[in-house]
C-alpha cells in the first residue's frame, strides 16, 4: 500500500496518498495489537504467550514456524496441566 500511496501523491492525488497511508496505518495497528489477542483467545493461551510462541516458532523453522510455534506451545500447556492435575509435579516436588 506504501508505493501505491507514494504514486498517488506523486501524480499530484495527493489526497488519495494520504488516505491510502491513513489506511495502512490503520490496518498495521489492528494487525499488531488485535490479531495476538484474537488467536490467544480462540486458542485459550495468553496474548503474550501466542506472539512468544509465534517468534520462536518463525526463528526456529521460517514461516511455518509461525504456525507450529503456538501449536506446540498448546501441547506444552496440556501436558503440564495434566502433570498438575494428576498431581505428578507435587510428588516430584515433595521428594527429598
Amino acid at each position: 500500500m506504501i508505493p501505491w500511496a507514494i504514486i498517488s501523491a506523486v501524480n499530484g492525488d495527493l489526497k488519495l496518498g494520504m488516505a491510502i497511508f491513513i489506511l495502512y496505518v490503520i490496518i498495521l495497528i489492528v494487525h499488531q495489537l488485535l490479531e495476538p489477542r484474537i488467536v490467544g483467545n480462540n486458542i485459550g493461551i495468553h496474548p503474550v504467550f501466542t506472539l512468544i510462541a509465534m517468534y520462536t516458532g518463525f526463528k526456529f523453522s521460517g514461516i511455518i514456524g509461525l504456525f507450529i510455534g503456538p501449536i506446540v506451545l498448546i501441547i506444552l500447556q496440556n501436558v503440564f496441566e495434566t502433570m498438575i492435575d494428576n498431581g505428578i509435579v507435587k510428588t516430584i516436588l515433595d521428594r527429598k
